[in-house]
C-alpha cells in the first residue's frame, strides 16, 4: 500500500493508548509530590494521551498497515497469556535501524525496525515484546517513577518531563534524568538489574505459554553479547538492556526447565522482514539489492518477498508480479503488493475483486480496509471508498490513515462539508488545535441543518477543552 505509507510518517510519542478525547470536562490530573500508586488508571490514560499527542512529530512511525497488523498479531498472541493486563496495550513501529525496543506506561511498546533487521527467527523477535509486555505488567516504570517521587523532592510532573525528553531524544534525555533526578549510578543499576532479570523471567514463561520458543530469548541474547563492546551506536539495546554473563546464565537456566520446542515457521515474520530490509533501509540503488537478494541463499518466502518489493519499487511490475506468484495468494503481505501492482496498472476490478473477496472472512482487517477504500478511490468511485470507510471507521474512528483517505474521498466528491470536519479531526489528532478549530469552523459556515451544527459546535467546545488541557500540563511540565 504505497500510497498510504506516504502518510505513514506521522511521529508518536506517547505512555498510553491514543484516542481523541470526546468529554467535555478534561482536568489536568494531579501530579503534585504523591506517589504513582495514586496516579489512577484515568490520569495515566490522560498522560498517555497527551504525551502522544505533543510528540507525534518528534518520533518517526511507520505506519504501514501490514507491518501494523503482524506486529499487533504478535503482540496480541503474547497478551491472550501474560497476567496483569490492565491497558489495552498498543505496539508501533518507529524508523531507526538501530537494534532496541522499549515499553512505556500505560501498554505502550515501541518497536524500531531495527529489530526486524536483526532478528533471524520469529521467537527471537518475539522474545524482545515478551520482554517488553513484562515491564508493563509488572509495573516497572510506575515503580520507578514512585521510587524517584520518594527519594527526590521533585514533582511526579518534572520526573515524567525529563523521561519524555529521554524518550524524545535519548542523547539530551539520558543527562536530563541524571540532572534533574539526581539519579545516582549505583540506583539507577541496581534498579534496571532488578527489573530486566524479572522481565526476562516473566517473559520466557509468557513465551513459552503462546507458543514460542522461549530459546529465542537466549538465542537474541547471544546476538547481543557478541556485540557487547561495540561501539556501533546501531546497538542502542546494550545500553537500555546491559547484559551480563548472571543474567544470560539465569536465563538460560530458566528456558532448561521448559520442555524444548522447535522454532515458529510462521511465513509472515520472513515478509515482514523483507518489507523493513527492502523499503526501509539505505541502498546504493535497487539493481545492486536485486543481485545481492538473489545471490543470498535467504528463505524462498523472504527472497521472493523481497524481490517483489524491489522490481516493484523499479516499476517492473511484471517481474515483481512473478515472485508473488511464487508465495501464497491470500496471505495479507502478498495480498497488499499486488492491488499496488494492480493499481499501477490500472487494473483496478481485479484488485477490488480480491479485496471484496477477502473482507468476506476478514471483515474488520485494516489492511484490506484500507487497500479497499485506497481501490476505489483509485477506480474513480469515492462514493464507495466514503462508505466503506465510514464502516470501518466505525470501530476505529481515530485511524489516521483511514481519516486521510476518508478526507480525499469527500474532497472528489466536493462535500465540503464532510470535507472539513474530517480535516478537522486529522489536525486534532496531530494536536494542531488552532488548524482543527478553524477547519471546524470552516464546516460551520458550510454545514446545514441543526443536529450537524450543534455537532459541530459542541466538538469545538471539546477540542477547546483539550487545548488547554495540554497547554496547562504543558506549563506542569
Amino acid at each position: 500500500m504505497s500510497k498510504l505509507k506516504a502518510a505513514a510518517a506521522a511521529l508518536i510519542f506517547s505512555l498510553f493508548t491514543g484516542t481523541c478525547a470526546q468529554a467535555d470536562n478534561l482536568t489536568v490530573p494531579d501530579l503534585g509530590t504523591a506517589g504513582v500508586l495514586g496516579l489512577t488508571l484515568q490520569k495515566e490514560q490522560q498522560l498517555g494521551d497527551f504525551f502522544m499527542r505533543t510528540a507525534r512529530a518528534m518520533m518517526p512511525i511507520v505506519d504501514d498497515p501490514v507491518l501494523n497488523e503482524y506486529l499487533d498479531s504478535v503482540g496480541n498472541k503474547l497478551l491472550l497469556h501474560a497476567n496483569n493486563v490492565n491497558f489495552p496495550f498498543e505496539f508501533f513501529i518507529a524508523n531507526d535501524p538501530t537494534l532496541n525496543a522499549s515499553a512505556f506506561l500505560g501498554g505502550k511498546v515501541r518497536v524500531n525496525t531495527g529489530l526486524f533487521i536483526y532478528s533471524d527467527t520469529e521467537d527471537e523477535f518475539a522474545s524482545v515484546l515478551a520482554h517488553e509486555v513484562s515491564h508493563v505488567t509488572q509495573r516497572h516504570i510506575a515503580r520507578f517513577l514512585e521510587g524517584q517521587v520518594q527519594r527526590t523532592n521533585l514533582t511526579l510532573a518534572s520526573i515524567i518531563g525529563s523521561v519524555a525528553m529521554a524518550i524524545i531524544n535519548p542523547a539530551m534525555g539520558a543527562a536530563a534524568i541524571s540532572t534533574t533526578m539526581g539519579v545516582t549510578a549505583q540506583s539507577a543499576i541496581n534498579f534496571t538489574r532488578e527489573n530486566e532479570y524479572e522481565a526476562d523471567r516473566i517473559g520466557i514463561d509468557l513465551l513459552y505459554r503462546s507458543g514460542f520458543n522461549p530459546a529465542g530469548m537466549t538465542d537474541m541474547f547471544r546476538h547481543l553479547l557478541s556485540m557487547q563492546g561495540n561501539v556501533n551506536p546501531a546497538f542502542t539495546m546494550l545500553i537500555d538492556h546491559p547484559l551480563s554473563e548472571v543474567r544470560i546464565a539465569e536465563a538460560q537456566n530458566r528456558v532448561q526447565q521448559l520442555p524444548k520446542r522447535n522454532n515458529s515457521t510462521n511465513p509472515d515474520f520472513d515478509f515482514a522482514k523483507a518489507r523493513v530490509d527492502v523499503r526501509c533501509l539505505k541502498h546504493s540503488s535497487m539493481e545492486d539489492l536485486i543481485a545481492v537478494l538473489k545471490e543470498s541463499g535467504r528463505s524462498s518466502n523472504y527472497q521472493n518477498y523481497a524481490l517483489a518489493l524491489a522490481y516493484h519499487e523499479l516499476k517492473d511490475y511484471t517481474a515483481a508480479r512473478s515472485y508473488l506468484n511464487k508465495l501464497p495468494q491470500h496471505n495479507l503481505f502478498v495480498i497488499d503488493l499486488l492491488t499496488d501492482i494492480d493499481l499501477a496498472g490500472k487494473n483496478y476490478s481485479a484488485a477490488i475483486s480480491r479485496l471484496t473477496a477477502q473482507l468476506k472472512s476478514k471483515p474488520h482487517n485494516r489492511v484490506i480496509n484500507l487497500n479497499l477504500a485506497n481501490a476505489y478511490l483509485e477506480a474513480g468511485q469515492p462514493r464507495k471508498a466514503v462508505t466503506q470507510l465510514q464502516k470501518f471507521m466505525d470501530r476505529n474512528p481515530n485511524d489516521v490513515l483511514a481519516l486521510d483517505l476518508l478526507s480525499t474521498a469527500y474532497g472528489r466528491l466536493q462535500d465540503q462539508c464532510s470535507l472539513w470536519q474530517t480535516r478537522g479531526e486529522l489536525f486534532a489528532l496531530h494536536a494542531n488545535y488552532g488548524k482543527s478549530i478553524y477547519m471546524l469552523n470552516q464546516a460551520l459556515e458550510t454545514c446545514s441543518g441543526k443536529l450537524t451544527q450543534e455537532r459541530i459546535k459542541a466538538r469545538v467546545v471539546q477540542i477547546a477543552n483539550q487545548r488547554a488541557f495540554d497547554e496547562a500540563l504543558s506549563k506542569s511540565l
